[in-house]
């Protein structure tokens, strides 16, 4: 009898209980679990799951790239009920906005990547467009335009050699068979696909490239949505096996022999949340369904790891889905409401992790010594710092805790040290009495950086009992951020005295080094993490006086935007509480006459192994 070990390479592994790793080679691995008594493997499955929502809704846009790297252009936008030119380019976990096209229009198509792509047809009631542009990963430009006016067209291939095919031709919108071929500077007609269509999905290169779907109106009889698929070869179309569903406005992704198609409309125009994969010659309908049945969405990516966003239910949408096939499952990064606070509070010190945090200081009105620890869930009160004080900096965790600077007013260097139920004041006081700075590290071993006014770069270090100069920072400024450790910090944002920064240094326990600047400059935002994984959430950006509800997140070396706050605030904590994959957002400003009690808790993106268990049936 042939063995497992014969078939898959490997020996079935006798564990105590589930493994929570997987590795690249674990499709069908198996194990047995002997608390469990049961035989059990891995089961890769495809799945949807959220993604970081569009920072504006939109239905019938443009669309180019990759799962991770995705673009979305034009469109049409609600409540203001308008045609969008905007441009927003997708990371894998949040979008931001980029340069304008110059034409606004809806129902047109795309091809390309997020950094060389390419936007063609349109409209703008009343208006059909022929206008080609194309992206460079911040600006479009107008190129040559198509042969064909038309809008609903679909399009696949790449910047420099695409295809657009099908769509709807004025004056009276009848569909079109008519099909063009782009070389990088013009478009030439070539063979027409078998049957007239618009809305359809296009995915594929400009030499092997599906065309699915789609809406034959007025063709009859119903249903006007047709299921017929064509493949083309570069030279000419090939009807080829039918979808399941027939549908409209549907994302399409993947290859001519791997495609996957996926959400859509069907008569009379209700949203669908299907999918289905297509292997060349077949579709397949899947288990996995949208979250969100849409229509006229947006869609990139492969067939194993897929992007849908925006579209439409009745109105445009934000929401952005993510496919993946594989082993994992993933949820997204996201903020979810925490516990209260007892008291809005702005201007604190925190310290500690999420789910055992402690914040301390601040001002209710005026300076506070109030202090509160959290539990995960809820706030309560505890033991109350000696020196009142707002803009406070601190360190260490919830039982272990550092209180330094500050604002009483005065400015004041007093140093308070806290074990849990109560804060002592020590007799050691900051070297340069400042407000303003940012702290990290621990009880015994903290540091507290730059600060003002006047803006300042100055460092000092603690050693559990005396405050001793460190090396000055590279620039100057007050209001900051800090994550790390004493001899591994962090330090960036901000604000100089006359603008907002985006500087990042790295401390090494002697200098500073400067690092890349956040992509959103601001001042007074929360933080959490250490040096190499970092995040930064809200804040401040003046002159004039606004609130943020950016989330940035750093990785050693770049910042990456991340899905957003719930509520714009200013003058969180400058000191960390929690890591990169778990935070707090606590209390700050909503506008400058509102204190906020809300806690905000960031989870970062959670990938889960799914099993199964065999059995002899």
């Amino acid at each position: 009898m042939t063995t497992y070990n014969q078939i898959a390479g490997r020996r079935v592994n006798f564990l105590s209980s589930d493994p929570t790793y997987v590795d690249t080679n674990s499709d069908g691995q198996v194990w047995y679990n002997s608390s469990t008594a049961t035989l059990k493997s891995w089961l890769p499955t495809g799945a949807w799951s959220a993604g970081g929502n569009l920072n504006t809704n939109i239905y019938s846009s443009g669309s180019a790239g990759t799962q991770t790297a995705a673009l979305a252009f034009g469109g049409f936008t609600t409540p203001s009920n308008v045609v969008t030119n905007k441009t927003q380019l997708y990371n894998g976990i949040a979008w931001t906005d980029s340069g304008n096209m110059n034409t606004a229009r809806q129902y047109f198509a795309g091809a390309g990547i997020q950094t060389a792509a390419l936007g063609f047809g349109g409209y703008n009631v009343p208006t059909y467009y022929a206008n080609t542009e194309s992206f460079n990963g911040s600006t479009w430009t107008t190129v040559n335009s198509l042969n064909t006016t038309r809008k609903s067209l679909s399009g696949f291939g790449l910047q420099t050699a695409a295809i657009a095919a099908a769509g709807q031709t004025p004056p009276a919108g009848a569909a079109t068979t008519a099909t063009e071929s782009w070389n990088g500077s013009t478009w030439t007609s070539v063979n027409s696909l078998g049957t007239s269509r618009y809305l359809a999905g296009g995915t594929g290169i400009q030499t092997a490239g599906l065309i699915i779907g789609g809406d034959r109106y007025p063709v009859s009889p119903s249903p006007r949505q047709t299921a017929a698929t064509e493949s083309w070869n570069g030279t000419s179309w090939t009807a080829t096996g039918l979808l399941n569903f027939g549908r409209s406005g549907l994302g399409a992704a993947g290859t001519q022999t791997a495609g996957l198609a996926f959400g859509g409309a069907v008569e009379p125009y209700t949203a669908t949340n299907k999918t289905e994969l297509y292997n060349g010659t077949s579709w397949t309908a899947s288990p996995a369904t949208l979250g969100t049945a849409r229509y006229a969405l947006g869609s990139a990516g492969t067939q194993t790891a897929a992007l849908g966003f925006g579209g439409r239910v009745s109105t445009a949408i934000y929401s952005t889905e993510e496919y993946n096939f594989g082993v994992y499952s993933y949820s997204a990064a996201a903020w979810a409401s925490g516990g209260n606070l007892p008291t809005g509070t702005t201007q604190t010190a925190a310290a500690g992790t999420a789910t055992a945090g402690l914040i301390f200081g601040g001002n209710t009105g005026s300076g506070t010594a109030n202090a509160f620890k959290y539990n995960g869930s809820a706030w309560s009160s505890t033991g109350s710092l000696n020196t009142a004080r707002r803009i406070v900096s601190g360190a260490g965790t919830q039982t272990a805790a550092l209180a330094y600077s500050g604002l009483i007013p005065p400015a004041t260097g007093a140093t308070e040290s806290f074990n849990g139920s109560t804060w002592t004041t020590l007799p050691a006081t900051l070297n340069t009495v400042r407000t303003g700075g940012a702290g990290c590290g621990t009880q015994t071993a903290a540091l507290y950086f730059a600060g003002g006014p006047p803006a300042t770069n100055v460092t000092e270090s603690w050693n559990g009992s005396t405050w001793t100069a460190g090396g000055n920072m590279n620039s100057t400024r007050f209001y900051l951020m800090a994550a790390g450790t004493q001899t591994a910090a962090l330090g960036f944002g901000g604000y100089t005295g006359t603008v907002n920064t985006g500087a990042t240094e790295f401390y090494n326990g002697t200098s500073w080094t400067t690092g890349n600047a956040m992509n959103t400059a601001r001042a007074t935002a929360g933080t959490s993490g250490i040096q190499t994984a970092a995040l930064a959430f809200g804040g401040s950006i003046f002159p004039p006086y606004a609130t943020s509800n950016k989330t940035e997140a750093f990785n050693g070396s770049v910042w990456t935007n991340y899905p957003n706050l719930t509520t714009s605030r200013s003058d969180l904590s400058t000191s960390p509480i929690g890591t990169q994959a778990l935070g707090l957002g606590v209390g700050g400003y909503i506008v400058p006459a509102i204190r906020s009690t809300a806690t905000e808790l960031w989870t970062g993106e959670v990938a889960t192994a799914g099993s199964k268990t065999l059995t002899t049936s």
